[in-house]
């Protein structure tokens, strides 16, 4: 998900090339003013004096251009953050699984309660390589036509709130993450590989935000993705109600998988908190 702004698109270096030609139009026109009332003469001196007299009192066309370009750029970010968003509405939806665990903003990372944002692209490569690129492109399409009829249905009340709280996305949620449970059988193995890759799609992060991405991250975020589902497994009637929608055999496969989620959390509290490591 690339957020670059290619050269020929609307909002390229042709287009803020075009403002600042049109900005220096009003430095050259208040020179030419001042050359006609000096008899075409302007020294080298008179031209910085035009020029720092614009700066500090330009007139109220140049301030006009200037505040109407600057809406019209931050309505171009805006324009592309939000198309970014509904491109790739399947990936956001599965990243708000463990937003919980994510900073916000410039909010600083705190380990043992943080993961770094760092992980995301890692993460959408490692779940489209279990779930396979058929399948990720079916969600993918899916989720696309399921944001822009919430978009119709909500006008100007539209957010991703929305999205996230719709029954049918939850719903996506859900089944993506039953059809892929069975890679987490193996949860010590799976957690190696998942560790791996999404480590070697991480940068390096500022100095003051660097939270390694190992053991104890990777289960907080495997841990945090099935929650909502261990959460519906345990409600009343939930298991016999998942079993009548994906099949026995998921239904079990899952109830499998959270099992290990429970007991490998377990097993790294005590190794964790055993004197060996304390020591």
């Amino acid at each position: 998900m690339s957020n670059e702004i290619n050269v020929s698109s609307e909002y390229g270096p042709k287009k803020f090339r075009a403002l600042f030609e049109r900005g220096l139009d009003f430095a050259l026109d208040r020179l030419l003013r001042r050359a006609e009332m000096q008899n075409g003469r302007l020294s080298g001196t008179e031209i910085r004096e035009e020029l720092e007299c614009l700066k500090i009192n330009p007139s109220n066309d140049m301030s006009d251009y200037f505040n109407e370009s600057w809406e019209e750029c931050i309505s171009a970010v805006e324009q592309r953050r939000w198309d970014q968003k509904r491109r790739y509405p399947f990936e956001r939806l599965m990243v708000n699984t463990f937003v919980s665990l994510l900073p916000v903003g410039d909010e600083v990372p705190i380990p043992g309660v943080h993961i770094t944002r760092q992980i995301i692209p890692g993460f959408i490569i490692a779940m489209t390589q279990m779930l396979g690129e058929e399948l990720t492109d079916k969600y993918e399409e899916y989720c696309r036509k399921l944001v822009s009829r919430l978009e119709v249905e909500n006008g100007d009340d539209f957010n991703w709130k929305t999205v996230y709280q719709n029954s049918d996305a939850i719903s996506v949620v859900s089944e993506v993450l039953i059809t892929i449970c069975h890679h987490f059988v193996d949860l010590k193995k799976r957690r190696r590989w998942l560790t791996d890759v999404i480590n070697s799609q991480m940068g390096a992060p500022p100095a003051s935000q660097t939270i390694p991405f190992e053991e104890v991250e990777c289960h907080r975020l495997i841990s945090a993705l099935y929650q909502p589902l261990r959460d519906a497994m345990n409600a009343s009637g939930g298991e016999k109600r998942i079993a009548e929608l994906y099949g026995r055999d998921r239904a079990h496969m899952l109830r499998t998988v959270l099992a290990e989620i429970t007991r490998y959390h377990r097993e790294l509290l005590l190794r964790l908190n055993s004197p060996t490591d304390a020591a």
